[in-house]
């Protein structure tokens, strides 16, 4: 009578096992996958680079976070990853800019205070990009950490488990929580 009992109030709550991956429900259209994990920024990174590690491991660029922000599918994350790529390839670009004034120029024009002016004037356009999309991407790793950590107002969150044990006998437990904010 108790194993029937207790195998009718486990199937009763067989609907509340999954019910801690769609605690985001209320916020987004689809949870956030439980497999991704927090990304953190290095104690030494600066507005020209960010150190950035992902479930523990050093990542080689923030190119890298790609994968985790695409997995979240978050509009504003997603908005601030593009604008970093944006700024990055501006940034690239403006290197070439004292590259394609001396090869048009060339070496029969002695105007080295010109090309000083458009050298270093790439140098600070390319510096303030990549400030720029550093600036985006640490946007968009803070809004992603954000997503990870949210939580409903309240949330009931109720367990269960039915083992049966090597001398023959069985174990139930059960098991809650009421998240309050």
């Amino acid at each position: 009578m108790i194993v029937r009992s207790t195998f009718n109030l486990l199937l009763l709550l067989l609907p509340l096992v999954g019910y801690a991956q769609r605690d985001t429900l209320y916020y987004r259209q689809t949870p956030v996958p439980a497999h991704l994990r927090p990304v953190e920024r290095a104690a030494g990174s600066s507005a020209l680079g960010g150190v950035y590690f992902y479930g523990g491991k050093k990542l080689n660029s923030p190119f890298s976070l790609e994968v985790p922000f695409i997995e979240l599918n978050d509009p504003q994350v997603n908005q601030h990853f593009r604008s970093f790529r944006t700024w990055t390839t501006i940034s690239r670009l403006t290197g070439l800019v004292s590259l394609a004034y001396f090869i048009t120029t060339g070496a029969r024009n002695n105007r080295t205070g010109q090309y000083w002016t458009v050298y270093g004037g790439s140098v600070v356009l390319s510096l303030g990009t990549v400030i720029i999309a550093n600036t985006q991407v640490n946007k968009a790793v803070g809004r992603y950490n954000t997503m990870l950590r949210q939580v409903p107002a309240s949330v009931l969150r109720v367990g269960g488990v039915y083992t049966p044990t090597p001398l023959g006998t069985s174990v139930v437990g059960l098991g809650g929580t009421m998240t309050m904010r």
